[in-house]
Order: structure tokens, then C-alpha cells, then sequence
């Protein structure tokens, strides 16, 4: 593996808000990840404007490349939207004999049918079909009247429900770039760590106030809503209580930034054998050139192998440059040098 380069993540933060700036004067919309992309470029003197739609476009000697929020033109669209429908790619992975949980879609009012599917994989994830980063994800789930209960909430919302087989590890955001990978990141859910002294609902308020740091660019403000009182309940919990000193406390069971949920790199943590496997999933999508693979990793005895959880063709690369923890990493500056190999230039007879 090669990874990407390692910055400071204040000088990171610093050039991603000029990044912004230009951005704002030439009509480019979008937010970190494109501010990401804008600042790589401009370093690297690539040709930066906007597209009709206020999408990025980097050119360079002949070829042109679109980018908004992750989504890019460098993938074919066959491959991206392969990616795109969780129960396609889970099956195409399961054919190749490449670890990843069993899943099935099923539509509003077939709840009865879907239990029945799915008891013998139980514990279970259940959540929309159609939408994404985090929103009514259900983890765990092994009762019947629950599993309808929560089925029938998600389907009168968003009316197919994904119910999936639930694997135990610890879940990572691995970035690949042209079936390589390039950084990780271990994404913890929302959560907070106990002092002592201090109830739940200060310490959500401290940990909200380290979040206004001018350094945080992506890391979402901490809630108390439905889904956190009932992950609350699991752990035995209120909002009143007071968790012991080091305890850590979640607030949610998935983890996704969000949510609250905290990145971390993880780069440097991936074995050679983890690595190998996140590649050769990679290429069982021809064509899809940038894309991040949610892996659920064996850690500190939580899984005993990794799986395959989901793969997103047009993601989060912010993720990996503003950290929580560690060091940022250059995924925007691996993905154009991908675009733009070194040699192209003489090859459009410059």
C-alpha cells in the first residue's frame, strides 16, 4: 500500500478555507470535500473553474474531469451505479467469495415477509434502501415485534426498508483510488467519555464546545434525540446519569460523521493481509476509480474477519484530511495525480 501524504491538520484547515474562498468567488458550490479537491489542484497548477451546475472541473492538457461532493466523471457510471445499490454489490462481492454480510430489500407493508427472511440471520440492521449518512439505521435488532415496529417506521418514511445481516467489527472508511488503497479511517459513533462527576448532558455540552474549534471542519454538533435516549436505554443510561471516570458513553450505534460520529486515521493501522482484501474488492468493480469501502476490521476482540459493509462512489474524502485524530491525508492529491498520471502532458505534446 502507498499511502497518501500526511499534513498538519492546521495548515490543512487553514488552506481549506482559502480553498473555499475561491470557490465563492468563481461559483463552485459544495463544502469541504470539493474545497479538498480545489486546494490539491491549485497546488499541483490544475486548471480549476466551475461547471454550468456550480460543480468542480479540473482540466489539464486536454482532459477534463467533473467533481461535486465526492461524485466524479473519473468513475464509469455502470460501476458507480453498481455501487449504488447495496444488495447488487453485496451479491457480486458474496459470488467472488469476498466476506461481506447477507442483504435484501423489501417494500412498505411486507414486514411479516421480511422477518421471516431474515430471523435466522438475526441480530439485524435494518434501514432505508434509499438513504444516507446515518439516517434511521437500526443495529442490532433480534425481536420480532421490534423488528416490525421499526420496519414499519422506516418504510412509512421511506418506503423500502434494507434488512441486512448484522457482522460484528469495527467499522473503517478505507479511500481507494484506482483499486489502490490510500488512507483509512476508523469512524467511532457519536459518543462522549465520563469524567467522573460530570452527567451525560454536560458532558455532550463540552464535548460540543471543543467542536467549535476553528480546526474542526466536519465534525458534527452532538444531539439528544430519539435515537440517542434509546441507545441511552441499551447502556443502561439517561441523560442525568453520571458515567464513570474513562467510561465511554454512545449516543448512537452507527457511525457515521454525520451523526457525530468521530474520524479518526486509521491509515498506518491496516495489516498487509486487510489491505490485499479492501483491493480485491475493488476490483470487482472495473471502472470504479475512486470510491471509499465501509470494512467492518477485527479489533480488540469485536469480529473475527473482515467484511465488505458498504461501498460509496461518490465519498466523503474530508473525512481523511480534517481527522478528529491523526493525520490528514491526502486522498484529493492521490486522486489527481490519477487523473492526471505524470507523462500525460507529453503525451498531449506538450
Amino acid at each position: 500500500m502507498t499511502t497518501s501524504t500526511a499534513y498538519d491538520i492546521e495548515e490543512v484547515a487553514r488552506r481549506a478555507r482559502a480553498a473555499r474562498r475561491f470557490m465563492a468567488e468563481r461559483g463552485i458550490r459544495g463544502r469541504w470535500t470539493n474545497a479538498c479537491l480545489v486546494d490539491r489542484a491549485l497546488a499541483k497548477g490544475i486548471d480549476v473553474s466551475a461547471t454550468s451546475r456550480g460543480r468542480v472541473r479540473v482540466r489539464q492538457s486536454g482532459r477534463s474531469y467533473r467533481f461535486h461532493n465526492g461524485a466524479t466523471d473519473f468513475n464509469h457510471p455502470l460501476a458507480s451505479r453498481i455501487a449504488r445499490y447495496k444488495e447488487v454489490s453485496s451479491a457480486l462481492l458474496l459470488s467472488r467469495g469476498i466476506s461481506a454480510p447477507r442483504n435484501a430489500i423489501f417494500e412498505a407493508g411486507h414486514g411479516a415477509r421480511a422477518w421471516r427472511w431474515a430471523e435466522a440471520l438475526a441480530p439485524l440492521v435494518l434501514k432505508p434502501s434509499n438513504a444516507n449518512q446515518g439516517k434511521m439505521v437500526h443495529v442490532g435488532i433480534t425481536d420480532r415485534a421490534e423488528f416490525l415496529k421499526v420496519f414499519d417506521s422506516i418504510a412509512s418514511s421511506y418506503g423500502r426498508v434494507l434488512v441486512e445481516q448484522f457482522v460484528a467489527g469495527v467499522e473503517h472508511r478505507v479511500a481507494v483510488v484506482n483499486s489502490r488503497v490510500v488512507a483509512a479511517t476508523r469512524r467511532v459513533p457519536a459518543h462522549v467519555i465520563g469524567d467522573g462527576t460530570s452527567n451525560v448532558d454536560a458532558l455532550i455540552e463540552a464535548k460540543n464546545r471543543t467542536r467549535q474549534d476553528p480546526r474542526n471542519l466536519i465534525h458534527q454538533q452532538l444531539s439528544i434525540d430519539d435515537l440517542a435516549l434509546r441507545e441511552l436505554q441499551r447502556q443502561n443510561l439517561d441523560v442525568h446519569s453520571i458515567p464513570g471516570a474513562g467510561q465511554t458513553v454512545y449516543l448512537r450505534s452507527t457511525s457515521n460523521i454525520h451523526t457525530g460520529g468521530d474520524a479518526v486515521d486509521a491509515t498506518d493501522d491496516l495489516t498487509p493481509s486487510e489491505v490485499r482484501f479492501v483491493e480485491r474488492a475493488a476490483r470487482s468493480f472495473p471502472g470504479l476509480r475512486l470510491a471509499g469501502f465501509d470494512v467492518l476490521l477485527p479489533r480488540l476482540g469485536n469480529g473475527k474477519q473482515p467484511h465488505i459493509l458498504e461501498i460509496n462512489a461518490s465519498p466523503m474524502i474530508s473525512m481523511h484530511h480534517y481527522p478528529a485524530e491523526g493525520k490528514s491525508r491526502d486522498v484529493a492529491g492521490r486522486l489527481l495525480d490519477a487523473m492526471f498520471p505524470p507523462g500525460h502532458n507529453r503525451a498531449a505534446g506538450e
